[in-house]
């Protein structure tokens, strides 16, 4: 049973994508920031677990990443829906974020033919600061501090990404940083 618990929990986060989306378009600030919490948790754990239980292949880990990707842009759709000038205003961090992945994809498909599934610990801390911006948002806090924390994850992770990508001789799962590439 415990083999069966990673993928759960990325489907759990498939659902919770779309489950966002209407508690934007509600004005349900709290049961957003809630399941954005939630989310986060599921993403965490799902690694944690599928290591264990000895089930951590490349699938569940490419899994893992394409629908955490989905599941932050569904996220920022849903705050767009909540908070409109907020995101309005902070939409070149938004753009930069997700032009910062939409980069590091492309080089990823250029370099290797297959998108990026480091699980680096710079995008760990990407997610951190999602968690924690788009959670001030859902619940109405300063949408600048908010996109502040959101800009540095993207800063710190991109450019570990960037540079990772770089310096791998061939795809790879699982790169703890642009160190460890080295």
């Amino acid at each position: 049973m415990t083999r069966h618990i990673p993928a759960l929990l990325i489907g759990f986060r498939a659902l919770a994508a779309l489950a966002v989306l209407p508690l934007g378009q509600l004005a349900e600030g709290t049961a957003l920031a809630a399941l954005i919490l939630l989310a986060t948790l599921s993403g965490i754990f799902d690694g944690i677990i599928a290591r264990r239980a000895g089930v951590s292949t490349i699938a569940l880990r490419r899994a893992d990443s394409i629908v955490d990707l989905v599941f932050w842009l569904c996220a920022a759709a849903a705050l767009c829906l909540l908070r409109p000038g907020a995101m309005a205003v902070n939409a070149p961090v938004l753009a930069l974020a997700i032009g910062a992945e939409i980069l590091l994809q492309g080089i990823s498909l250029f370099r290797f033919g297959r998108l990026t599934a480091t699980h680096a610990r710079s995008a760990k801390f990407f997610g951190l600061c999602l968690l924690a911006g788009f959670m001030m948002l859902a619940l109405g806090g300063n949408a600048a501090i908010a996109f502040w924390i959101v800009g540095t994850g993207t800063a710190i992770s991109a450019l570990d990404g960037l540079a990772m990508l770089l310096l791998l001789q061939q795809w790879e799962a699982d790169i703890p940083s642009a160190w460890a590439a080295w």
